[in-house]
């Protein structure tokens, strides 16, 4: 249970950086060479990212790793 607290609000913080770059979800994908449907789980809460997609959000949003992950 703990665990999907987690994710939930990781997607929460992705879904933030992408609309604050007018980013749709689409384009986010393309750019970080990810299927769409797998970043709308991502966002949901409902899959497990692993460090290297969380590395090619955080390029492609030019934020760091480190920013998308404290305090989640």
């Amino acid at each position: 249970m703990r665990g999907n607290f987690f994710y939930k609000r990781l997607g929460e913080r992705i879904v933030k950086a992408r609309k604050k770059k007018k980013l749709s979800q689409e384009q986010l994908a393309l750019l970080s060479d990810m299927d769409r449907t797998y970043l709308a789980r991502v966002e949901e809460g409902k899959a497990n990212p692993s460090i290297k997609v969380l590395n090619k959000l955080s390029r492609v949003l030019k934020i760091r790793l480190s920013s998308l992950l404290k305090g989640v």
